[in-house]
């Protein structure tokens, strides 16, 4: 065999050696990185004008309850999912807790899913409000995780 066609026979097989060792090492990255469940994000959008109406309609005395965090998750929960309409308050977990933003968890009675409710007091409503703690809280986001259901 002449020293061309060894050389390229050579490099063909490393070719070869080296695809089959990136393909096996892909193949185990991308099992790694799969999610291991269902992760689904619910974005509640925010009207700035209709954030403004409400915030006067609360300084104006209805609907006090949108300034307690735990009944505004309750209420988005309660969007997020019909089973959650009349959901005792009480069943949410506080997760994170800042002056702006909230987070409250509800585990499924199987204990296969997660529901976490993202709260925020918008800083654009603090001259309707007057101060701080009169800005009434919003839903931001919804989040429903499952294990994945062939464990």
């Amino acid at each position: 065999m002449n020293t061309i066609k060894r050389n390229a026979l050579t490099a063909v097989l490393a070719i070869s050696a080296l695809f089959s060792a990136g393909a096996s090492a892909a193949d185990v990255r991308i099992s790694q990185i799969q999610p291991k469940g269902r992760h689904v994000i619910l974005n509640f959008p925010i009207d700035r004008a209709k954030a403004e109406t409400l915030q006067r309609w609360v300084n104006e005395g209805h609907d006090p309850w949108c300034r307690d965090p735990q009944l505004v998750a309750a209420s988005a929960l309660g969007r997020v999912s019909s089973q959650f309409s009349e959901y005792e308050p009480a069943s949410l977990e506080l997760e994170t807790s800042q002056k702006t933003k909230m987070a409250y968890v509800l585990h499924s009675i199987d204990g296969r899913t997660t529901y976490r409710i993202t709260l925020r007091r918008y800083r654009f409503l603090l001259p309707t409000a007057g101060s701080l703690e009169r800005i009434i809280w919003m839903p931001e986001t919804a989040e429903i995780l499952s294990p994945d259901t062939r464990d």
